[in-house]
């Protein structure tokens, strides 16, 4: 299971980057990962304008500042590579564990 989520966030972390690519041929600019904060803005902005007020009333204001807020601006191919990474020694882990 963990190589196939390896797998998965290998090619969306490969599209994105695909899609940041041809973003900055199309307007002409410098190449530039696009942030978590806004590939989630220009996807579906309602949900990300209500996260901060939720996370900030019902759990605590720190956490938005300290955690949420910073990863927004992460650039998202890099952290599906990331995750991607994370699932790949996950599996060669549990590979060992089995042997």
């Amino acid at each position: 299971m963990a190589r196939i989520l390896a797998a998965l966030f290998f090619i969306l972390a490969l599209t994105r980057g695909y899609f940041d690519w041809q973003l900055s041929k199309l307007n002409e600019t410098v190449f530039t990962f696009q942030p978590i904060g806004q590939v989630w803005f220009d996807f579906d902005r309602n949900s990300l304008l209500g996260l901060q007020p939720g996370i900030e009333r019902y759990l605590s204001p720190v956490i938005w500042e300290n955690a949420v807020g910073p990863m927004l601006l992460w650039p998202m191919a890099l952290a599906l590579l990331g995750v991607s990474v994370f699932f790949v020694l996950w599996a060669i882990i549990a590979r060992f564990r089995r042997s």
